[in-house]
């Protein structure tokens, strides 16, 4: 199976458009897409990316719910994603494509990368700081347990979180006869963080170290994510991990006529194919 890797592309920041290419099997797109799951992000991806491949499974990131209440949106989302034939994966469901397992969530953090140094308190105090910290805590709004508006703070991104990684390793447990994919937006170990570890509190809001289902006897083939600009490509024990992220791109033409380009990730290859 040819599945082309793509997250964190920001198109309404800096519009971009694939280059073009041979259809592939299966495109994997890792979240982020573009601020707004159904204004903007779906209609996207149903132009762009569901002519290329035969199948699509999207996991929306922390941006495609800016400027939305997460589940209102989401219920939106996935009547959109039905109707553009695009398979949406949020909360550690699974869909089997031509004999690959795949499972997929935001999976959001746990905001302990940093321990021992950096308490997990420390790590959600830093990004819920309503100055500094994450903007996903001032542009996303969800529902509290009544149903009533409610903003997104961080204890919320961690119910979430544990929600979805107990589902991911329910899913895990289950026999499967073909190869295994796990999809998440936010990273699952601290080597895909811009240093390779984590060196502050606020790293926390990244990524999750979850070594320990990767080191596990059902730790999966692969696992795709995005959230840190920074293309990855490395193993734990079995599991290879996979970043593919455009990033922001700011280049343009200076008035002298010459090109300041100040792509964030220049490592990223639009036509990344992975064989499974």
């Amino acid at each position: 199976m040819r599945v082309w890797i793509l997250s964190d592309l920001h198109v309404d920041a800096s519009p971009w458009e694939p280059p073009p290419g041979e259809r592939v099997d299966l495109a994997i797109v890792a979240g982020d897409v573009a601020d707004g799951l159904t204004r903007r992000a779906i209609p996207w991806l149903a132009q762009h990316v569901r002519p290329r491949a035969r199948h699509v499974v999207y996991v929306p990131g922390n941006h495609d719910f800016w400027g939305t209440r997460l589940p209102d949106e989401l219920a939106r989302g996935r009547d959109a994603a039905i109707a553009a034939d695009i398979t949406l994966l949020n909360a550690g469901q699974s869909r089997i494509v031509e004999g690959v397992r795949i499972v997929g969530a935001t999976l959001w953090t746990d905001y302990s990368i940093g321990r021992p140094k950096w308490s997990q308190a420390w790590g959600m105090r830093e990004a819920g700081d309503r100055l500094t910290g994450m903007r996903d805590h001032r542009r996303i709004q969800t529902r509290d347990r009544l149903g009533s508006p409610a903003p997104f703070r961080p204890f919320a991104a961690l119910a979430l979180h544990v929600e979805h990684r107990d589902r991911i390793e329910r899913i895990l447990s289950e026999p499967h006869g073909g190869p295994t994919v796990v999809v998440t937006h936010h990273a699952p170990h601290p080597r895909s963080l811009p240093a390779g570890e984590a060196t502050g509190p606020g790293d926390a809001a990244y990524a999750s170290d979850l070594s320990a289902i990767m080191e596990g006897e059902h730790g999966p083939d692969f696992w795709i994510h995005g959230h840190v600009h920074a293309s990855r490509d490395y193993r734990v024990v079995r599991t290879r991990i996979i970043a593919n992220p455009r990033g922001h791109d700011t280049s343009h033409q200076r008035r002298d006529g010459s090109w300041a380009d100040e792509r964030e990730n220049p490592s990223f290859t639009p036509s990344l194919v992975l064989e499974i």
